[in-house]
């Protein structure tokens, strides 16, 4: 594997006079940095970070990441886009959301400041610090929808917060449906380890399409079924009109003019 890209992530703080260092930082302060470069890094489409080598160096706190070409060139597009200040509703939700949450701590305090670095690339250093201004610009990230989710209820209730966890069929995926309790008991018919349509709202990413603050609007009627006697007559009417047909797929393919 090729780990020729190679990215810097920079923590610079004092705190009591002295300055962040490997040596100095504190556990807590630690640990959220390493997870935020993480999250930044794996983004919403949950990149692979096992294979992201990483070593932390002097120079206030500074993790240098070695990374796969692949992973970098799925990073590169967000970070030209963080040439501007205005491009949160841009870029990947997670990464937006850690530049969010960097740009936030950097402006109380002026000692601050987080920077990015990819190195190799002629891209500039993406900086936080109390004299800059990320924010959304015209593109608004989230918008309200409708859907239809169809899966298995796996759970559902709760004592204070009422809501539903879908394991969606087609991908998947848990996701967790905010309700209200009154709902969930004129509703619930037995609704637990079985497969339901459920209307929701919520608000989605134009880019990823990813769900956020999803909310129950109501179970849909879902019962599938399908007349297998019919089913068969339609089978036998295609196996005779097909009869004389040898070989039913060559015909196909010489109709479309041998393409595929």
């Amino acid at each position: 594997m090729s780990l020729e890209r190679q990215i810097e992530f920079v923590l610079r703080d004092r705190v009591d006079g002295v300055e962040i260092t490997p040596a100095t930082i504190g556990l807590a302060r630690f640990n959220e940095f390493n997870r935020q470069v993480e999250t930044f890094i794996a983004g919403a489409a949950k990149l692979k970070v096992d294979d992201v080598q990483v070593r932390v160096v002097e120079g206030s706190y500074k993790i240098i990441g070695a990374l796969p070409v692949a992973t970098m060139d799925a990073l590169e597009p967000d970070l030209r886009t963080l040439q501007r200040q205005d491009s949160l509703g841009e870029i990947d939700p997670k990464r937006a959301d850690v530049i969010a949450k960097w740009q936030a701590r950097s402006k109380g305090n002026p000692e601050l400041r987080y920077q990015i670095k990819p190195v190799g690339v002629n891209i500039d250093t993406v900086e936080l610090s109390m004299s800059t201004d990320y924010r959304i610009g015209e593109i608004v990230p989230w918008v309200k929808v409708e859907k239809y989710l169809f899966g298995t209820v796996m759970d559902m209730g709760g004592v204070n917060k009422a809501n539903v966890h879908i394991r969606l069929e087609d991908t998947g995926q848990v996701v967790l449906i905010g309700s209200n309790q009154g709902y969930l008991k004129e509703h619930s018919n037995d609704r637990l380890y079985h497969k339901v349509l459920a209307r929701v709202e919520a608000e989605q990413h134009y880019r990823t399409r990813e769900l956020r603050n999803l909310r129950l609007l109501s179970f849909e009627d879902y019962a599938p079924v399908y007349d297998e006697a019919a089913l068969d007559r339609f089978a036998e009417a295609g196996r005779k009109a097909w009869a004389d047909v040898p070989d039913a797929a060559a015909w196909i393919h010489q109709l479309r003019g041998g393409a595929l």
